[in-house]
Formats: C-alpha cells, structure tokens, sequence
C-alpha cells in the first residue's frame, strides 16, 4: 500500500498484532508475511528535493517493505520550517514516532539523556556487519555518540570549494588552490579593482551566509576543536583558533581579499558567485554546484570544485548527515530496525539520494553513474573523504554558532576580525563565555 502521509503530530504505542513475531521471520527468511499479521510503526521524514518525487519514492519503499515483511510503515512528513523545533521537542519528551530520519544525535541526545530522543541500537548493530567498508568514515561519526550505535546514515552535506574558472584563466591559473598559501595568492590574482582602487570583484568568501558555520571548516584546518567528548568543556582558547582567525583577518585587511561586510545581514556569498562579484568560496553548501548547473546555463563551463584547500592541520570539509533512527520509547524497536536494515540495502540507498538530490554517505551510491557523470559530481565524492562532522555533544551549540550578534562565536570573529582587538583578550573572553554557557546546560544533574 502507499505511504500515508500526514501534517498531524505522529503518535506513539499502536498495539502490535498478533503474530508480530512470524513476520520479523518471514522478513529475516526473505519471505512475505501474512497481510493479517502486519505491524504498524510510525516513521517521519522531513521534505527533500522535489516533494511528488520524494513522497512518490517513500510510497514505493514503504510498498515493497510491507510486501516482504508484512509490517506497515505509517510515513508523516516534516516540514524543514519547523524541524528543529520537533526535534527538540521529542527530545524533552514531546509526541515522538516510533523510528525516524533525523540529525543532530550528538545534541538531541545530550538533551534527551536517557528518557527521551534517539535510542541507542547497540545491540543491533551487528546487522550491518560491512557498515566501515560501505560508509565514508565521516558519515558514522553522525551514527555514534558516547560509544552507543544510533543508526544508519543516509544523506550527506558536504562542502567543497567552488571558483570560477573563466576568472581563474583570466588570471593565468591553472586549477585550485591546494593550501592556504595558494588559496591566498589564487585570490589576490582573482580579485578585481577599478581606476579609483575599488573592489569590482572579490577573490574569496569564506563559506554561506551563516558566518559561524563559514569559519568552522577553517578552525579545524588548524586543528582545533571546540570542546571535549563530553560536551562539558569549551576548547578554543588555543593555537589553532589565534591561527584561524588570523587567517581570516588577514584576508580581509592585509590581502583585501575578502570583503570587510562579510559579517554583515544580507551578505549572500551564492549570489555574489553566480553574479561574479565572488570569484571563489571555500566552503560551499551542498545545495551550490546543483543549483549552478540547472538554474545557471549561462555559467555553464564556467566554474569548478575542488577539494577544500589544505591549512596546517588538514584539509577537513563541514560535513553533516541525516541518518536513520529509532526513538525511546518505541514498543516496535525490532520492527524499526527491520525497516532501517530495508533502507541502507545499496537500491533504497539510491533511490533515497536521487528523490532527494541529496549525496549519499554510502560509497557504492557514490559510484554509480548519477554520481559520476559530470566533473563536479565526482569532486563531491572525493571531498566526501575530508568530511568533518558539524556535530557536537552540547545541548547548546546551536546557540553557541548562531549567525547573530550575542552569539559566542559570531562575536568573537567580529571582534578579533571586523574590529582586529587584541587576539588573546578576544579569545580567552570567548572561551569563558561559552564555557559558561556549556556549564547551563548540564545545571540540574
């Protein structure tokens, strides 16, 4: 039967049927279940790519799953607009589905504890016994939190650099820039000035709107990271947040590279790209080279990506990546995983990336013909092995990299970068505040 799909909150605790346990065999055997001992089990997804062909392609899946096992999957759809806001809700115990699509595990875990959200699923993890050699590296690390196995990943936001390549041969180059060093030189050669010494055409932004989540890439290219394992303890009072933010700094005063408003509401680096007011982003949305080339025809042959350049520590790409789950409280956990072990088969895997448009973290997808038949597609495979998840385990580093004034780490790249304050004051302010902060969230255990 076709998926249901529905705008209501989802429910939780349908009665099994009797005889729930002849069809977790007959699925575990490859066989059909009889229809009149089917298992119902609630499943949201949020909205992907072009929603007739997301929900057509969920119709099919939920079908042929309970053809094969005979349990039925009841399907509501998420809307992105309110997301964050559900999911934050089940983890503090609101109206939750029996198993999901879902992120942020590391946060909606933390908030949870051990009464709501994600369920860790240890005990079923030896169902996916291939799960390291079919799985890009960085992908799992969304799919485990603590030492727990929540999941399976299944579609990914990976960020590549992206530059014009007519205003790179313009300029005499050849290729992208491979470290920082290059990266800078290749963006002085791109930036572009008229008579008078005003910018016509900047050499480099440094990632999307959101310029807290612009600068991440970059602190862990020098090495750091924000805070322990534990999410108690802030970690960005070091070396590698003095090497980031001077990097930053000096792209924007000394090599006038980068422009000073780029911290400014309303600075929009994809536009500036596909008007050639950008000539190259270092960290580019997984949304960008799609758009580019079915929205853009006139930019056609005109840009590229490429792997993020490399700063001293590596060269790490902002990654992060839906995954498939199960939530406390579900009476249908075998049931669930069923379903997810239906899901991560490399066809549903497929067909889940090509409704959505979504890449996928499972590397036999990512060799198929639809990820390879363009250069910019196989770009996003190889960047996929420099993926760094966006993830961490604090209940409040959304707040922590929120894209506004207030917020810890848009205040300290405003005032180290915009104002150039002392380094050392800035970052052992920031330090102390989001240690702060951390501190709250962990207040009443």
């Amino acid at each position: 039967m076709s998926t249901m799909v529905r705008i209501t909150n989802g429910w939780r605790g349908r009665c099994a049927r009797a005889g729930a346990a002849l069809a977790v065999s007959a699925v575990a055997m490859g066989a059909a279940a009889p229809q009149a001992f089917a298992q119902e089990i609630e499943f949201w997804t949020q909205s992907y790519g072009d929603l007739i062909a997301w929900q057509r392609t969920m119709d099919e899946l939920t079908s042929e799953f309970e053809e094969q096992s005979g349990i039925e999957v009841n399907h509501e759809l998420v809307n992105w607009s309110v997301a964050f806001n559900r999911w934050l809700t089940v983890a503090q115990g609101g109206a939750a589905p029996d198993c999901a699509d879902m992120f942020w595990l590391h946060s909606f875990s933390a908030i949870g504890g051990d009464e709501y959200g994600p369920l860790p699923i240890n005990e079923y993890r030896d169902r996916w016994p291939d799960l390291e050699a079919q799985f890009y590296e960085g992908s799992l690390q969304d799919v485990n939190w603590n030492g727990d196995f929540y999941g399976i990943p299944w579609r990914g936001d990976v960020r590549p650099l992206i530059y014009r390549t007519d205003y790179a041969a313009e300029a005499g180059l050849e290729g992208a820039p491979d470290t920082w060093d290059e990266l800078v030189e290749h963006a002085k050669a791109m930036t572009v000035r008229d008579d008078n010494g005003n910018v016509t055409r900047w050499g480099f932004a440094l990632g999307p709107d959101n310029v807290s989540q612009a600068y991440v890439p970059y602190y862990w290219q020098a090495g750091g990271l924000f805070m322990t394992e534990d999410g108690r303890t802030a970690t960005i009072d070091n070396e590698a947040t003095r090497t980031a933010l001077t990097f930053i700094r000096d792209l924007v005063w000394e090599h006038e590279v980068l422009n000073p408003d780029f911290m400014e509401r309303g600075h929009d680096p994809e536009a500036d790209f596909q008007s050639g007011i950008v000539a190259m982003i270092g960290s580019a949305p997984g949304p960008t080279a799609p758009t580019l080339a079915s929205d853009f025809p006139e930019l056609d042959g005109k840009w590229a990506l490429a792997i993020p350049a490399e700063g001293p520590a590596g060269r790490d790409a902002y990654a992060g990546s839906g995954y498939f789950g199960v939530l406390r409280g579900s009476d249908n956990v075998e049931e669930c995983v069923q379903w997810l072990q239906f899901l991560s088969t490399p066809d549903s895997m497929q067909r889940l990336s090509e409704a959505s448009g979504n890449v996928s973290p499972m590397r036999d997808v990512m060799a198929s013909d639809f990820w390879s038949d363009t250069e910019w597609k196989k770009t996003i495979t190889e960047t996929l092995e420099h993926a760094h998840t966006s993830q961490h385990p604090s209940p409040v580093w959304n707040a922590l990299v929120s894209p506004e004034p207030g917020a810890v780490i848009y205040d300290m790249m405003y005032e180290a970068v915009i104002q150039q304050q002392d380094l050392d004051e800035v970052i052992a302010r920031a330090q102390e505040r989001m240690q702060s902060e951390m501190d709250r969230a962990f207040v009443e255990e």
